[in-house]
């Protein structure tokens, strides 16, 4: 009987390679969860019945791709998901899985704006249509941190304020904040859990341990092993996977090398702050509270401006 490894032993180590695929690059994800694939159908399946279970009515049967309408505003090409997966299920749920690597502004409201598109989008031409718009769920994973609090996964849908009861199914939202998914997990982590380890960290082992030795997790691993792609999928994997983070990497790298300069206008803004708040006759120690200067820098400029 071959001997079960611990979940430490199975982490690639320096020098080693992976043989699975980072699961947040464009190709890996949708070869792993390709919804007109028998093999990666079954994982997409999964994913979303384990995603959703707490926002769904009743479990997932099945899945295929939901062609996209033209955004109305037009808006397509400008957006920064780094990429996005588009399916309907045999409810006739709308879903759209969206993977955000970069940091983007207004993060929440964008979110809101796919999801009022994927509703818009169900309007059928004349009078007949009565409003039957299906459910939609818009489910977005970020490499950066979207709440000021520990939870990885924030779910949100419209509701009575004063019952808390949902007050209509047509926009549901799953926000996945995998900065904050540990590098730990055990064999009674929740099936939740365990997705979101695969998703941060699956190119970071180098087999499967027995904490994640379950049927639907090892159909993932070999839907996402490297070796399973053509030499076409590997060098468009590899040109994906440099495109994303050699930018996280130059960004990175920008603000090291103007770090002084940067910090030299904030510095500046800070004192300008503190100045005006002296002109409208605030404390030393209230000053110093709110912009975070020391004591000793904002009584050196009171000195200055009163000289």
């Amino acid at each position: 009987m071959k001997e079960r490894k611990s979940f430490k032993d199975c982490i690639v180590k320096p020098g080693e390679t992976s043989p699975y695929a980072n699961l947040l690059v464009d190709l890996a994800f949708k070869k792993a969860f390709d919804p007109d694939k028998p093999a990666s159908r079954s994982n997409l399946i999964n994913l979303l019945n384990d995603l959703l279970e707490p926002q769904l009515k009743r479990p997932i049967k099945n899945v295929w791709t939901r062609n996209v309408a033209k955004n109305l505003s037009g808006s397509k090409a400008s957006r920064t998901a780094i990429f996005d997966l588009h399916c309907k299920d045999d409810a006739g749920n709308l879903i759209e899985i969206e993977v955000q690597i970069r940091e983007v502004d207004n993060f929440m409201k964008r979110l809101a704006f796919y999801a009022s598109e994927m509703v818009a989008n169900q309007a059928e031409p004349g009078d007949d249509w009565n409003f039957d718009v299906q459910p939609t769920y818009v489910i977005a994973l970020t490499r950066f941190p979207v709440f000021c609090d520990e939870r990885a996964v924030h779910r949100a849908t419209a509701i009575d304020m004063e019952s808390g009861v949902q007050f209509m199914d047509s926009f549901n939202f799953t926000t996945i904040e995998l900065s904050k998914v540990p590098f730990f997990i055990e064999k009674t982590s929740s099936d939740l859990s365990k997705w979101l380890f695969f998703f941060r960290y699956l190119n970071h082992l180098k087999e499967l341990p027995e904490e994640l030795d379950e049927e639907k997790f090892k159909d993932l691993t070999e839907s996402a092993k490297v070796s399973k792609f053509s030499k076409k999928e590997f060098e468009d994997y590899r040109n994906m996977y440099h495109k994303v983070w050699d930018h996280n990497a130059l960004r990175k790298g920008f603000f090291k090398e103007f770090a002084d300069d940067i910090n030299a206008k904030i510095e500046d803004r800070t004192r300008e702050i503190a100045k005006n708040l002296i002109k409208l006759g605030d404390s030393d120690e209230k000053i110093a509270a709110a912009t975070g200067l020391s004591l000793e820098d904002v009584v050196v400029l009171r000195s200055q401006l009163e000289a």
